[in-house]
């Protein structure tokens, strides 16, 4: 099974956590084949990444919460870069400065645009138990060692629901 994720990252804090959920997915299952991607690296001018990415069974994407919503760039990535998404699984994370700063309806937003566009969205809310990831993780200004495990838990989620699709 392949899997990927997808981010865009000014302060280097959401690049920071692809790896807890590459850690998670791994630890889920060690052969699942997982690559990261900027979105400046996910696009028509790298066909081979974009043949990669429709190969994959699901996606996660992250983002930075820009004033409650995701950053431009993914935006134009979501609307730009050709990807197909109908019958993928896909998840979202945002990092913030602020606990009040608007990450869930970042999470919101993408995860609304990946669904108009056939992606199947996931979240683990409270279905799953303690941790609680209602929409998606979120990590904090000052809080990533303890944010990361959220991340790690969410990796692990997203790769057993992926690979129940797969099935």
């Amino acid at each position: 099974m392949k899997l990927a994720i997808v981010y865009f990252s000014q302060t280097g804090r959401t690049a920071a956590m692809v790896k807890p959920l590459t850690e998670g997915i791994h630890s889920f299952d060690s052969t699942i084949e997982v690559r990261e991607f900027t979105v400046d690296q996910a696009t028509k001018d790298n066909p081979e990444n974009l043949a990669y990415l429709d190969s994959c069974s699901g996606i996660i994407v992250g983002t930075p919460d820009y004033c409650a919503s995701e950053c431009w760039q993914v935006k134009h990535w979501i609307d730009t870069s050709g990807l197909k998404f109908p019958g993928k699984l896909v998840g979202c994370y945002a990092t913030c400065q602020y606990a009040v700063g608007g990450a869930d309806v970042a999470i919101q937003n993408v995860l609304m645009q990946l669904i108009v566009k056939g992606g199947l969205a996931y979240s683990g809310g409270a279905a799953c138990g303690q941790p609680y990831i209602h929409l998606g993780p979120i990590c904090y200004a000052g809080h990533e060692a303890e944010d990361a495990q959220l991340f790690y838990v969410f990796g692990q989620r997203f790769a057993a629901q992926a690979g129940r699709l797969v099935l």
